[in-house]
């Protein structure tokens, strides 16, 4: 479970590190995609929120292989899911919410083909307190 942990603190790591740097060294591009970049949750939180979750995924025991596997699709989609709120894609609260749940119902089928049964039921039930806390956040956040 170290790799769990290890990559999501890794990942929120790499994307505090550009954002911190981000007006000293961007192409005018890069600029422009943070411009319209939306922090829905402060670092804090998002920390708070990632770190609850790796210790919920701890108990699926995941062997190294389903462990790389997994978290791969997560990291993948939470990147997706991530944009769907930048401003330079307009999406109103109503489409973010209806990408989301496509996105969401394509990750579930990957991780459903990952894990046993039993994984999956300890995964289904500690992702969807994830996501509500997130879809709770959309849902209270102005754009």
């Amino acid at each position: 479970m170290k790799i769990i942990k290890l990559t999501i603190i890794s990942f929120s790591l790499f994307f505090i590190a550009i954002t911190e740097v981000a007006a000293q060294t961007l192409t005018a591009k890069q600029q422009e995609y943070e411009k319209n970049k939306v922090q829905i949750f402060t670092v804090n939180e998002r920390d708070n929120l990632l770190n609850w979750f790796t210790e919920r995924a701890k108990s699926m025991n995941l062997s190294e292989t389903k462990e790389d596997k997994y978290t791969g699709v997560l990291i993948f989609y939470f990147v997706k899911m991530s944009r769907l709120d930048d401003k330079d894609l307009g999406n109103s609260k109503e489409e973010i919410a209806q990408k989301m749940d496509i996105l969401l119902k394509k990750q579930d089928v990957e991780i459903k083909a990952i894990l046993s049964e039993d994984e999956y039921k300890i995964h289904q039930k500690n992702y969807n307190k994830f996501i509500k806390s997130i879809k709770k956040r959309i849902a209270e956040t102005d754009y």
